[in-house]
């Protein structure tokens, strides 16, 4: 097994694996001078898009190998979310929305005359036509506007449309919203996840006589108001739907090749920060958790011994990360990690990144002894 990564993690330790130690931005680079054959497999993680060129590299080495990919995303129903077509090149069952065979399947399931064939905008896209007066209202379910670099845009955008909110609990979204309409809780609800390996896992509601509708049963609803009936009423006719349109034996959507980053030139009192989010941090589903935040790991910023001592800094001591936004003061904690980098837990008390800093992967930032 072998790891390429910026910083020695305690999987990779337990498993003895060889860690290949780069800095952020250059696993790319790092991945294309591996040797692998078509029994070998390529894990890859949530991160993986915030490295420029990663993705491209993991393409064209398992197509050059023979490799197989998997792909072991954060959330529980991101899987399920892409073979569902939430994404904007594609359509349900993995079919390119740029393939004219795969928009006539769908507008036939879908009794509609056609489809059209632009891509549909991404997360940035949509934020950037709010703001920009192009669009006027959104349907925002389970999304948390903290948790991406562009957290200041997204809650502009928020203020400025009409939002209508689906969540289970309080949050930066129902906070602006216009209408919020409680959804039911994976508990009060059946349904089914889409595991990494693309294997349906059903799963039946745990608690009974609840009074909140599923998110789909509630945008059902909406669509039977706007006039544009979807008529998925129930679980059971989402999943008839699902299995009459069945999974597309034709081409698959194009993948954009991106190339590697250039490596940035650092000074002495910068570093190329690194994070990510730990299982117990300051996610919404964990708040008013005080007892179980207790047990969570200490926030620390992880640093080489290199770097420690060009700093004169040890274990314990406070140390300052920054950039023009703001900044993070955190314990010191010196690890085996590349010595261009600096880590820290991306939403843990003390250290919430991308809204003190405004990044958390790949950028320059400044480091001192606080």
């Amino acid at each position: 097994m072998t790891a390429i990564a910026t910083k020695l993690s305690i999987g990779v330790e337990k498993l003895k694996g060889n860690f290949i130690k780069v800095a952020p931005g250059a696993e790319a680079n790092a991945l294309s001078s591996q040797t692998l054959t078509n029994k070998s497999v390529i894990l890859v993680g949530e991160r993986a898009a915030e490295s420029a060129g990663l993705l491209s590299a993991v393409a064209t080495l398992a197509q050059s190998s023979g490799a197989k990919i998997a792909w072991i995303p954060r959330r529980a129903g991101e899987r399920g979310a892409l073979e569902a077509g939430a994404i904007g090149n594609l359509l349900p069952g993995g079919r390119p929305v740029s393939d004219a065979a795969a928009r006539v399947d769908i507008a036939a399931a879908w009794s509609a005359q056609s489809l059209p064939a632009e891509n549909g905008l991404n997360a940035t896209q949509i934020i950037a036509a709010v703001n920009s007066g192009s669009i006027g209202a959104l349907v925002v379910g389970g999304v948390d506007p903290l948790d991406n670099a562009e957290s200041a845009q997204t809650l502009a955008a928020l203020e400025k449309a009409f939002v209508v909110s689906l969540e289970i609990a309080p949050s930066a979204v129902t906070a602006r919203a216009n209408v919020v309409l409680p959804v039911a809780a994976v508990t009060e609800k059946s349904g089914s996840f889409l595991n990494w390996e693309g294997r349906p896992r059903a799963f039946d509601a745990a608690v009974a006589d609840t009074h909140n509708r599923s998110d789909l049963r509630i945008l059902s609803m909406i669509a039977d108001e706007m006039g544009r009936t979807i008529s998925l009423a129930t679980v059971t006719a989402a999943a008839k739907e699902i299995a009459s349109l069945g999974r597309w034996d034709g081409a698959k959507s194009t993948l954009n090749i991106v190339s590697a980053a250039p490596t940035p030139s650092l000074s002495p009192d910068q570093a190329i920060i690194t994070s990510w989010r730990r299982l117990l941090d300051l996610g919404t589903l964990q708040a008013g958790e005080e007892n179980l935040a207790a047990t969570s790991r200490r926030t620390v910023a992880v640093i080489s011994p290199k770097r420690a001592d060009s700093l004169g800094v040890k274990d314990g001591d406070r140390l300052t990360i920054s950039t023009q936004l703001g900044s993070v003061t955190l314990p010191a904690l010196v690890e085996e990690i590349h010595d261009d980098a600096v880590w820290a837990p991306r939403n843990s008390r003390g250290s919430e990144l991308l809204s003190q800093l405004g990044v958390a992967h790949g950028a320059v930032v400044k480091v001192a002894k606080a």
